[in-house]
């Protein structure tokens, strides 16, 4: 079990990572605060969810991904307003794969409102043997 946050505002390009630097928790050592990468340390059905924020009139595009294949994506067009989004995907995950967050637009930005706005955790739901 991981769960990570993001410290600062910050603009991302199309398929640029997001970091989430501030650990909170990190069960195993599974996620990586260097890269933004969970590798799954055991085969199994795994729970991930981003939380991010934009500001009024900002574009932000993202993906959780596993091994670079969308397993969930979120799109706002900063009509309306600031606000707070989240997305969660379930999936199946072998040992060594990766799943990390991107941005899919060429200027997505991430708003810091308040320390806790911005967020990527994950856990485990259940082992598999494979």
């Amino acid at each position: 079990m991981f769960h990570a946050r993001l410290p600062i505002t910050n603009t991302y390009t199309s398929c640029q990572a997001l970091v989430f630097q501030t650990t909170l928790v990190n069960e195993g050592g599974c996620y990586n605060s260097n890269t933004g990468h969970f590798v799954a340390s055991v085969s199994g059905v795994y729970m991930f969810t981003m939380q991010y924020c934009t500001e009024t009139d900002k574009w932000a595009r993202f993906d959780i991904v596993k091994e670079g294949t969308p397993l969930q994506r979120s799109v706002d067009n900063g009509i309306g307003g600031a606000r707070c989004f989240s997305m969660q995907a379930f999936a199946k995950v072998s040992m060594g794969e990766k799943v990390w967050v991107r941005s899919t637009y060429s200027t997505s930005e991430v708003y810091q409102s308040d320390p806790n706005s911005n967020s990527f955790a994950g856990m485990l739901i259940n082992n598999l043997v494979i």
